[in-house]
């Protein structure tokens, strides 16, 4: 692996652990419980995150739902160990794939292993922000 890549999954992994301490310590109702018109809350945020790091890095996107909406039958302890089950398929198909130029097709087209690097890396720094947002709302716990 490439140092620049490292770098790029050292920098997800930071943001892959900020979501899951958003999580943390919060009841099955309060992780569903939204506090925005959207709906969103940090249990979806999580599961939609999960999908996002199949659809990118994994090869069966169909393992996880895209949907913001936490079905009542998933435990909180079912969507943390996807998404770091999904989390650690990435990264292993990160080091396998290793160099940044490395041509990949996702989602129908042509791209590189930087390109979704720093799109995964976007992705979950936007719903981290979200997280952070909605876990100060429901009990005022901030920061990282």
């Amino acid at each position: 692996m490439t140092p620049e890549i490292e770098h790029l999954r050292v920098a997800l992994d930071g943001l892959r652990a900020i979501v899951l301490k958003k999580l943390a310590g919060l009841s099955e109702d309060d992780a569903r419980r939204s506090t925005v018109g959207s709906g969103t809350n940090v249990a979806g945020l999580v599961q939609h995150l999960t999908f996002a790091e199949w659809k990118w890095f994994g090869d069966d996107p169909g393992r996880s739902e895209r949907s913001m909406t936490v079905d009542p039958a998933v435990s909180l302890r079912t969507v943390r160990a996807a998404y770091r089950e999904a989390c650690e398929a990435a990264n292993a198909f990160i080091a396998v794939t290793g160099d940044g130029d490395a041509p990949l097709t996702r989602n129908g087209r042509a791209t590189t292993l930087r390109a979704v690097l720093v799109g995964m890396i976007e992705e979950t720094a936007r719903h981290a922000g979200h997280a952070d947002i909605i876990r100060e709302q429901l009990d005022g716990r901030t920061g990282r």
